[in-house]
C-alpha cells in the first residue's frame, strides 16, 4: 500500500469520530445525517492531504479528491443500501480504476452480510488498474434501526481482498486506555 493511501484511510478512521452526528443517548442513525457526515469528512481528508473535494463531479461521482485537473488522488462513493444489494457505486468506481492514485468506496452492512458484501466486490475489482479502499460500517438491525458496531477497513488489489483495519464504529465505544497504554516498542 502506498503512503499516501495509509496515509488517507489513518485519516479517514481518525476523522469519522469528528462531529459525529448521533449521541450515546440518541443513537439512531439517518440517512441525510450520514451523507452530510461523509461528506465533511471526505473535505477534511483531502484538505489534510493537501488536495481539495470536489461533490457530484467526475461523471457524477459523490466527491472527487484532486490535487489539479490531471492529478486525481481518488473517486469517493458512498451508498447508505446495504452494500451488497443492487448498488452500481463499485462499478462506477471500477469504471474509472485507471483515472486515479486509488478507488474509495464507503458502505455500510448487517454484520451478517459482510462477506456478501466483499464477495461481490471481488468478482467486480478483478484485474483492476488500482487499489480500492473499501469502507464499511458494520450494523445490527434492531427495532428496524441501525445499530452501528464497527467501522472497518478493507484494500481490494490484485484480485484479493485484505482487511487493513477495524475500529468501534461508534467514538465512545473506542477502548481509550488501550492506545494510552501502549507502548511504541512493543
Amino acid at each position: 500500500m502506498k503512503r499516501i493511501e495509509r496515509d488517507f484511510v489513518t485519516l479517514f478512521n481518525y476523522l469519522w469520530y469528528k462531529d459525529f452526528p448521533v449521541t450515546e443517548t440518541d443513537n439512531l442513525a439517518n440517512r441525510a445525517n450520514w451523507t452530510i457526515h461523509m461528506g465533511l469528512v471526505i473535505r477534511q481528508c483531502a484538505s489534510l492531504l493537501g488536495a481539495r473535494a470536489l461533490f457530484e463531479s467526475g461523471g457524477r461521482t459523490d466527491a472527487v479528491l484532486q490535487y489539479s485537473a490531471d492529478d486525481i488522488l481518488t473517486f469517493v462513493e458512498w451508498e447508505w443500501k446495504r452494500a451488497h444489494t443492487d448498488i452500481n457505486e463499485i462499478k462506477k468506481l471500477r469504471g474509472k480504476s485507471s483515472l486515479a492514485t486509488f478507488q474509495t468506496f464507503i458502505g455500510y452492512s448487517r454484520t451478517e452480510d459482510v462477506q456478501e458484501a466483499l464477495n461481490q466486490t471481488s468478482k467486480t475489482w478483478t484485474d483492476a488498474e488500482s487499489r480500492l479502499i473499501y469502507f464499511l460500517i458494520t450494523y445490527d438491525l434492531v427495532k428496524g434501526s441501525r445499530h452501528f458496531k464497527e467501522l472497518v477497513t478493507y484494500e481490494f488489489t490484485k484480485n484479493r481482498c485484505k482487511k487493513i483495519r477495524s475500529q468501534p464504529a461508534l467514538p465512545w465505544l473506542v477502548n481509550r486506555k488501550k492506545f494510552m497504554n501502549a507502548d511504541e516498542n512493543t
